[in-house]
């Protein structure tokens, strides 16, 4: 990257700084969030309770980290901070080859500033990592094609590969992979026999699944429809729920630049209608396969960010030169956009910090028990148990499958978080009134889910109905009962 012909600041100034304020803000911000949600416990503990569920790498990355950090929280939130960071140089690198130092310095700006990017920077989980690594791997595919290069062909599918053992999303990569391979040899009669051999490579995520298991199937069938056609609908309520609220998400001044990039953009260019292309195609396939998951979740679109990114980028330079002379307009679009962004972002970091506190609290508070204490919880992960409260505990605690034959002397941990709250109240009654428990400990928290998170009643959890609800403050409450001998 030696573009210094145009005058101001060189790219390399540029880049550093972006990069540095990127660092520096997520890294900062990384001890804010309390506690974890239960998917990211389960993929640092992979190794140790075998779920089925995840890929290694992201594991694997911060396990290598947790002796400096000293736990592994601490060292996901780490990899999720220096991926997202380190994310901002492909996308200024790739703006760069496609229009000049303004459009990408823009394109740069917008993935700074996103909330959806700073969120997931501060979790220890896999988003972040996927999307860095997600991004650079189609790049790599996208280059190839252009410049008919096997190098960058195979640095794409080991990346897609890499990809593929963070997140099975990475999957998605395998159709541009072929394409490219089938362009470049067939239409460009560029050898690519050692790109085909590295095709090889896509079968580590299958030794993994073969020795490890896959338990998404289970998952998809257990939230498909009662008919084919109830299954349909379901997929395409939740798609064009993806679609209906992506502007909140990527917020509104980014899809006006995103918008005019696209108006704007020189269609004749063959790199950008390829680049387009390839958002289009991994945008279609991302929506069809997280809507028949029926988990709606923001963090699930964070991949196609860095493809909007670009596209705004390059609008906002399109704004700017049609403004002319106007720039005091210009500047006031732009400082909406920075403000709008980062306040959004910082606003939902630190009013959604408190997911699952109390339970934290609670686990916490579990290990000044005896060490013969029997406990229990309601806290459930399938046939997974109290995932979390286990793991913040480090103690075995055993999940409340008959809430009617509870030894006497064992301590109860219930908490709102799981069934709802009538549900809550329930157990709660069944405390008081049937075994008389006596309450240890009292743990609350509470959020304001502006971006979707955990909810107070299930039927709005991972639902486009928890954005209806967005601005009502969710309230939660642990409760740790000794039942007496």
């Amino acid at each position: 990257m030696r573009k210094k012909t145009e005058k101001g600041i060189p790219d390399e100034n540029l880049l550093g700084g972006l990069l540095l304020f990127n660092l520096a803000l997520k890294i900062m911000l990384m001890p804010v969030n309390v506690a974890e949600y239960t998917d990211g416990i389960l993929q640092l503990t992979l190794f140790g309770v075998p779920n089925k569920l995840y890929p290694p790498f992201f594991t694997m990355t911060a396990l290598m980290l947790k002796p400096i950090l000293g736990n592994a929280e601490a060292a996901g939130r780490l990899v999720s901070a220096v991926a997202s960071a380190f994310l901002v140089l492909p996308i200024y690198m790739t703006a760069r080859a496609l229009y000049e130092k303004r459009s990408a310095f823009f394109a740069a700006l917008v993935y700074s500033v996103s909330p959806m990017a700073l969120r997931w920077a501060l979790h220890a989980m896999t988003d972040s990592l996927f999307a860095f690594l997600c991004f650079i791997a189609a790049i790599c595919l996208w280059r190839a094609l252009n410049e008919t290069s096997e190098k960058y062909l195979i640095w794409g599918i080991v990346l897609s590969v890499v990809a593929t053992l963070t997140r099975y999303q990475g999957i998605l990569l395998i159709p541009p992979y072929l394409y490219v391979l089938w362009r470049l040899n067939l239409k460009e009669k560029t050898p690519t026999r050692r790109a085909a051999i590295a095709g090889v490579l896509w079968l580590l995520p299958a030794v993994w699944i073969v020795f490890f298991g896959f338990r998404h199937p289970e998952q998809f069938a257990e939230r498909a429809g009662a008919t084919v056609w109830q299954t349909f609908l379901n997929i395409l309520l939740l798609a064009e729920s993806f679609l209906a609220y992506s502007p909140y998400f990527l917020t509104l001044p980014v899809c006006f630049f995103l918008l005019a990039g696209l108006f704007y953009m020189d269609y004749g260019d063959e790199r950008k209608a390829r680049l387009l292309w390839l958002f289009v195609y991994l945008t279609a396939a991302l929506l069809i396969l997280q809507s028949a998951f029926s988990s709606f979740q923001e963090r699930y679109l964070l991949p196609l960010l860095p493809f909007v990114a670009l596209f705004a980028g390059w609008g906002i330079e399109a704004i700017r030169q049609r403004l002319g002379e106007r720039k005091r307009i210009f500047k006031i679009l732009l400082f909406v956009l920075i403000v709008n962004g980062l306040g959004f972002g910082l606003t939902c970091v630190f009013i959604q910090r408190e997911s699952f506190a109390d339970l934290k609290d609670a686990a916490n508070f579990m290990k000044s028990l005896p060490a013969d204490a029997v406990i229990y919880s309601n806290e459930t992960y399938k046939d997974l148990g109290p995932v979390k409260m286990r793991y913040w505990s480090q103690r075995d605690i055993l999940p409340m499958d008959d809430l009617k034959d509870i030894p006497a002397g064992s301590v109860v941990s219930i908490t709102s978080a799981y069934g709802g709250m009538s549900s809550f109240m329930q157990i709660k009654r069944l405390m008081h009134e049937i075994y008389r428990a006596e309450i240890l400990a009292q743990f609350d928290s509470s959020l304001v889910p502006l971006l979707p998170d955990i909810m107070q009643e299930p039927i709005s959890h991972q639902n486009p109905l928890a954005l209806t609800f967005r601005y009502s403050r969710q309230r939660f409450q642990t409760i740790v009962y000794q039942i007496p001998r």
